[in-house]
């Protein structure tokens, strides 16, 4: 069993505010037999249910306080700080998992992949609610609304998701293009690209312009520009790809595959080959906000489909150990691409072959 020493020691359970949300502190109390409970403000007071192991008395005095949304406890008499958690494996004496289940109260098996996955959940909408209230949104998402309802698109756009210039075949047709609210934009800094709009619950967070003529007809047409001055993709300035994942809204939660990929394109060809449940981190790194996002689908089982080349494999290698944490093995499966070839260039047949679940 480990000592009080140890869990007063150990940072995976200092902070318990990510649990609160789903434990009645009231109920806790009662069955803890804490004595003299009162409401004081949005706190809980109380004679301190432990006083004894650190004074060697009985408390007297309603001194001992609970915070019900941090779950930090305080003696006034001891000058004393503390949690529930901690509280509870005193009172109990019992390890961390097993005072997580009874203030959750739940008989259910607690494992190191739930308390991740729990403690994620319950922080996301605290970081997400702080977040949009500290950044700006990303800017000119109206104009781009306002494309999107007016929507033009060239058949020469169409033909750049079928074939792009100097590039293998994706064979992305003219349907998926619409479906994915796809348009062309012919002026201004995003001229000559198609524009592939980004929503996240049904709202417009951003976007990424591709270009759809290729390297060597943009040098043509900016003849100051070099090589390195050249983008195939373009995002906002101040849009933060790691806090957005691409085809989340298509998503079921509780599905049983989820696909995770690189690129906007990857996830518009998985969906036209029936992998509806896709999405790209759009780019190699995960987030902390993307891996919330995540964990909010629940799937039962993950595969990873990066790019066939290094950075792809680093990738798929990276993001594997990043998530094993929370998906066991058989729940996570990395897969990956023959080099030189990349999602979007592939057919149902070939992510047959390579996803293997």
């Amino acid at each position: 069993m480990q000592t009080a020493h140890s869990i007063r020691d150990s940072l995976k359970y200092r902070d318990i505010s990510w649990m609160m949300s789903g434990v009645d502190v009231e109920d806790v109390l009662r069955r803890l037999s804490v004595k003299s409970v009162s409401k004081v403000g949005n706190e809980f007071c109380a004679l301190c249910p432990d006083h004894n192991l650190f004074i060697g008395k009985e408390s007297s005095d309603p001194n001992w306080f609970v915070n019900p949304r941090t779950g930090e406890t305080v003696c006034f008499t001891e000058g004393r700080g503390s949690n529930l958690l901690w509280t509870v494996c005193r009172l109990l004496s019992c390890p961390p998992k097993e005072a997580v289940k009874f203030l959750l109260n739940t008989d259910a098996d607690i494992d190191d992949g739930m308390l991740a996955i729990s403690e994620l959940k319950n922080r996301s909408q605290a970081i997400r609610a702080k977040e949009e209230e500290e950044r700006p949104a990303v800017k000119g998402l109206d104009t781009i609304q306002e494309s999107i309802d007016k929507r033009y698109i060239s058949a020469i756009a169409y033909q750049y998701f079928i074939r792009p210039p100097d590039k293998k075949p994706t064979n992305i047709t003219r349907e998926t293009v619409d479906h994915f609210r796809v348009f062309e934009r012919t002026w201004g800094y995003y001229s000559g690209r198609a524009i592939i709009p980004f929503s996240m619950k049904e709202s417009l967070v951003g976007f990424c312009a591709v270009d759809i003529f290729g390297k060597n007809q943009w040098l043509k047409n900016h003849p100051l520009k070099t090589e390195d001055d050249y983008k195939k993709v373009l995002y906002p300035m101040d849009f933060i790809s790691g806090e957005c994942l691409f085809g989340f809204d298509e998503c079921r939660k509780g599905a049983d595959l989820l696909v995770i990929t690189e690129g906007a394109r990857d996830v518009m060809k998985l969906w036209q080959e029936g992998y509806t449940n896709s999405v790209a981190v759009l780019g190699s790194f995960l987030g902390d906000k993307q891996l919330m996002l995540l964990t909010s689908l629940a799937p039962k089982r993950i595969v990873l489909l990066f790019d066939g080349d290094n950075a792809g494999r680093m990738a798929t290698d990276k993001l594997a150990k990043k998530l094993s944490g929370i998906y066991e093995n058989k729940r996570l499966v990395p897969c990956y691409m023959p080099l030189g070839h990349d999602p979007k260039n592939m057919d149902r047949a070939g992510f047959e072959k390579i996803i293997k679940v």
